[in-house]
């Protein structure tokens, strides 16, 4: 039996934040279609089920007490990990239009092309979709369901995108 704290590299008295930030960071790690190490697929399966103990507060609790807690139920992590990022995408409004996703794919790919001509046209054409469908899911604009956003969250985002920043640039040639 592994120990889910260790799984997760948080300490026990982590928060649910500190929690839910490792299990994206490992599961981003140890993906089966973004890790091709023969143990991917099983590490990937523990991290899921560490967070799934983890997450819950019942279940720590008990995991806790216990400390060799055991759930006999199946847990899909690739279920568990589109739920993590699906929630980011939850409209807002009653009904969500889609006026300003196709808006966003055509604005990316001009600007996009503009800056790194074919293949920036087809980066800028995907990031333009994707701001236009949370303009279109949160009924404001990205700047204002970005500011709306705790701190934390802010600062993950951001923090994120500069280590894809910093990836990409420095990647040797």
């Amino acid at each position: 039996m592994s120990d889910y704290y260790q799984v997760l590299g948080v300490p026990k008295n982590a928060t649910e934040a500190q929690i839910r930030e490792a299990y994206i960071r490992e599961s981003l790690t140890y993906h089966p279609d973004r890790n091709s190490s023969p143990d991917a697929t099983e590490r990937f399966q523990e991290i899921a089920n560490a967070y799934f103990v983890l997450s819950d507060k019942e279940r720590r609790l008990q995991y806790d007490e216990e400390n060799n807690f055991i759930f006999t139920s199946s847990v899909n992590p690739i279920q568990i990990f589109s739920e993590m990022f699906n929630d980011l995408m939850v409209p807002e409004v009653p009904n969500p239009s889609y006026f300003w996703q196709p808006i966003g794919s055509i604005a990316g790919v001009m600007l996009g092309f503009i800056v790194l001509n074919v293949p920036g046209a087809v980066i800028g054409g995907y990031y333009g979709n994707k701001a236009g469908k949370v303009r279109d899911m949160k009924g404001v604009s990205v700047y204002e369901a970005y500011t709306k956003l705790s701190h934390e969250k802010r600062q993950e985002i951001m923090s994120n995108l500069g280590k894809k920043f910093l990836t990409a640039t420095l990647k040797p040639n």
